[in-house]
């Protein structure tokens, strides 16, 4: 993936072959697009294809290396080949991850230590894709986004390459003695590996991003492009300059959404264009320049300290800017030189490592046991810091997410299936229907409690990330999109079949739609309800924080910054113009009632983190399961009406409590 002038030397029993700069060039091209991503530089939202292109680059080296070695010994020794990767990767990044867990438990809070710990652990053993394609597909595990070492990912994603590659190039060379043979069988898993990466991309899910099935293609182009060879000099220069200029592209016309899949493809067959094109005239000249080539030699510390450094950084300045981003990157690059000259190099061509493979299989055993082990400790440094006095209640709020069961009653991933969920009194003539997605299922304590005291029927209709309001957010992928769409159309069908006294609907305003789409799909929605149930209670939707609350309270009693730090501008928590789509939606609809508690979370200019000793949120987001207990009273003032005029002949006398309690 990333390399030296003399990566190419294959000290200790392997073959050498000419220097080529240009491979160089394109590291640190790739680098540089995964840096400025990372830092939140305008123009470049793709700059996380610069991963593709180091695969692409891993791919090439790493079968010209073994073929070259086939073909003039005769033989592969495997364990001189898995002996000179231990020297080049694991130290640098050994000391890497121990020292962003030495930071990171001063200064995270204690559930970043906790998920940064447990995250070291499969990085020590190369199977943080693994991990992280586990949590990131968790709607309810803490965000991937905001974990130091959420970059491992890849580097695991080619130690698994580097199993199994190997054995293909010896197959093809050794037991069918034919590079044509080898051509196929590298095409074949290529091709493999490519209908999977854009059969899982199209569904959703992690699968196709992090794991190594849906990857493998990426290798398998770059090893491809050392078996083409003898192109006409006429169409080196050609090709060389269209490849280049769709690798820097890629940086930006990629997107997210559903990558890898086809989209994997510009910056994949650009930077294979590029190595077959070797030598180039003008396109090898220019990634020959010494900056690149300084960059190129430095990449892979680079890549290993960035992102630690930017996450550690953000949590110490919250507010830290592109500005700041790109001052802490640079500060990263001193960091890989010094690693670069300091550590990878003298481990890398130590004479006595260089000559007993053995050694440095023992010494890839003795890293992952010790990081292993200083993960494992940093993960029981986190639980501690969790249960002392002073963060016990930001602990328990960020883990607060009420108590509706999630696998029998909230409906999960792309499935369209409907899942519901009875409490109170199953035979109560008074039926509540809680619908919408997951900013429905944080009133369920307190609509619950009122169920049970007041004899009604209470069921949940409840899907995690999909709006209530017909409308498909651009972000979302396109199985999730069908299957939330399925899911709406299924739970409008079975509410106009129960015909319920009173449907409760709530939705977030985090979607990113502008106000005409969502009063249209507002509007739609509404009206299905309206003709299916006696009354529509409609929520405003809680204020948005856009960070995460008990990681800001926990930070400043760390950092001993002041609470109200971690307090909200009401002008950034509050959409008024969303809320004024959803109410331009209900006009004519004389059943649709807006319930609104806006003054429960905010005064004139600040809405609160914390209230009364409690905090109001559990992520950035959505409120905590007490916050939203305490709330009670004031729901009820608001709904008890709605309620009525589902059911008149029902008398709804009782003594109102207080707003808060």
């Amino acid at each position: 993936m990333f390399g030296t002038k003399r990566a190419e030397l294959c000290a200790g029993g392997g073959s050498r072959r000419p220097y080529r700069p240009d491979i160089q060039g394109l590291r640190a091209i790739a680098v540089l697009m995964v840096v400025a991503f990372h830092c939140g530089l305008p123009g470049f939202p793709g700059g996380f294809a610069g991963v593709d292109v180091f695969f692409v680059l891993s791919g090439y080296l790493i079968t010209g290396l073994l073929v070259a070695e086939i073909r003039e010994t005769g033989e592969l020794a495997l364990l001189q080949f898995y002996a000179r990767r231990v020297r080049r990767l694991l130290p640098a990044a050994a000391l890497t991850l121990a020292t962003t867990l030495l930071i990171g438990a001063a200064i995270l809070a204690p559930q970043e230590v906790i998920f940064a710990g447990r995250a070291g652990r499969a990085a020590a053993v190369y199977l943080s894709n693994v991990f992280f394609a586990i949590n990131a597909a968790d709607y309810f595990a803490p965000n991937v986004k905001t974990n130091p070492l959420l970059h491992t990912w890849s580097l695991a994603v080619e130690e698994q390459f580097y199993l199994f590659w190997p054995l293909l190039i010896l197959l093809g060379l050794r037991v069918f003695r034919s590079v044509r043979a080898l051509a196929l069988a590298e095409g074949a898993v290529a091709l493999f590996s490519l209908a999977a990466s854009l059969g899982w991309s199209t569904r959703g899910g992690t699968f196709a991003f992090y794991q190594l099935p849906a990857r493998a293609w990426e290798f398998g182009i770059g090893g491809l492009a050392v078996l083409l060879s003898g192109l006409p000099t006429a169409w080196r220069a050609g090709l060389g300059w269209v490849g280049l200029l769709v690798v820097v592209s890629s940086a930006k016309i990629v997107v997210e959404r559903d990558f890898p899949g086809w989209m994997a493809l510009i910056p994949v067959m650009g930077t294979a264009a590029v190595l077959v094109a070797w030598p180039s005239p003008g396109v090898s000249a220019l990634l020959s320049l010494r900056p690149l080539q300084a960059i190129g030699n430095l990449s892979y510390s680079w890549y290993l300290w960035h992102w630690p450094l930017l996450v550690l950084a953000r949590a110490l300045w919250p507010g830290l800017g592109v500005a700041g981003a790109i001052a802490v990157a640079i500060a990263s690059l001193a960091l890989a030189a010094g690693t670069h000259y300091l550590v990878e190099n003298p481990i890398r061509f130590h004479p006595r490592l260089v000559v007993r493979p053995r050694w440095c299989i023992g010494l890839a055993a003795g890293l992952a046991a010790t990081s292993l082990a200083a993960a494992s400790l940093t993960v029981r440094l986190g639980a501690r810091l969790a249960n002392a006095p002073e963060m016990r209640t930001i602990t328990a709020a960020a883990g607060d997410i009420g108590s509706p069961p999630v696998e029998q009653c909230v409906s999960l991933g792309e499935s369209a299936a409907l899942r519901t969920c009875v409490f109170g009194d199953s035979s109560s003539a008074v039926h509540i229907v809680l619908f919408g997605d997951s900013h429905a299922i944080q009133w369920f304590n307190p609509l619950r409690r009122m169920a049970e005291q007041r004899g009604w029927k209470l069921t949940t209709v409840v899907k995690s990330g999909c709006p209530a309001a017909e409308v498909s957010p651009s972000g979302f992928r396109p199985g999730f999109a069908a299957g939330c769409a399925g899911w709406r159309q299924n739970a409008l069908r079975w509410i106009r079949a129960q015909r319920p006294a009173v449907v409760f609907v709530a939705s977030a305003a985090v979607y990113h739609v502008s106000p005409e789409p969502w009063r249209s799909g507002t509007r739609s929605t509404l009206t299905a309800l309206a003709a299916a149930s006696s009354e529509v209670a409609a929520m405003r939707d809680t204020p948005i924080a856009g960070f995460d609350i008990p990681t800001c309270l926990a930070h400043s009693r760390r950092l001993y910054r002041a609470g109200h730090a971690c307090d909200i501008e009401r002008t950034r928590a509050l959409d008024p113009a969303i809320f004024a789509a959803e109410k331009a939606a209900a006009r004519g609809l004389a059943n649709v009632h807006f319930l609104d508690l806006t003054g429960q979370f905010c005064g004139a200019d600040t809405c609160w983190a914390v209230r009364e000793g409690q905090v109001m949120y559990r992520d950035s987001n959505h409120l905590t399961g007490r916050a939203a207990a305490r709330l009670e009273p004031a729901l009820e003032t608001q709904l008890l009406p709605v309620v009525s005029a589902a059911s008149p002949a029902t008398s709804w006398a009782y003594a109102k409590p207080s707003s808060y309690r």
